[in-house]
């Protein structure tokens, strides 16, 4: 039996799953496995931002196959307050959401979720993925396409009221 959510739960799961996926020193040791540059904290702040980008659209994504669109709705007006609590001020979080979680999400809605390690490369390194060491394309590949599918598995498991 699934466990039924208010909508205040929902967008709080949502937010939970976002923040699950996105802890800095989990997402950074991802990075540099997956042979990444992220020594210096500009490389470290690049990276951070493309792959919040990435979750926060990853979650938008299970939400919208998962949950009533008020949920979808409500989630994406939570994003100042989300990204307020990683210490982004009012304009960065205006630009995360024209930039690139616009970049992801955009895949996504039209179920072209495989798209998104380009993306990724395309914006974090500039390359595209012929130009990426294999072994880096399979790893972040890999992590998002887990991040994607834990977040899908996740959402499934509830009911969505609307009170």
């Amino acid at each position: 039996m699934k466990r039924k959510l208010t909508l205040a739960q929902a967008i709080e799961a949502a937010a939970i799953l976002f923040e699950l996926n996105t802890d800095e020193r989990g997402a950074l040791a991802i990075a540099e496995r997956a042979g990444l540059p992220v020594a210096s904290e500009e490389e470290r702040a690049a990276f951070l931002w493309e792959w919040r980008a990435y979750v926060h659209a990853a979650v938008l994504y299970g939400l919208m196959v998962q949950a009533p669109n008020v949920v979808v709705v409500e989630y994406l007006r939570s994003t100042q307050s989300i990204l307020r609590r990683l210490g982004y001020s009012e304009e960065q979080a205006t630009d995360f959401v024209d930039g690139p979680f616009r970049a992801y999400s955009d895949p996504m809605v039209k179920t072209q979720t495989q798209e998104c390690p380009a993306v990724f490369f395309r914006r974090l390194l500039k390359k595209e993925l012929t130009d990426v060491p294999a072994q880096t394309v399979a790893m972040m590949s890999g992590v998002m396409a887990m991040v994607m599918s834990a977040t899908l598995d996740k959402l499934e498991q509830y009911e969505y009221g609307l009170e």
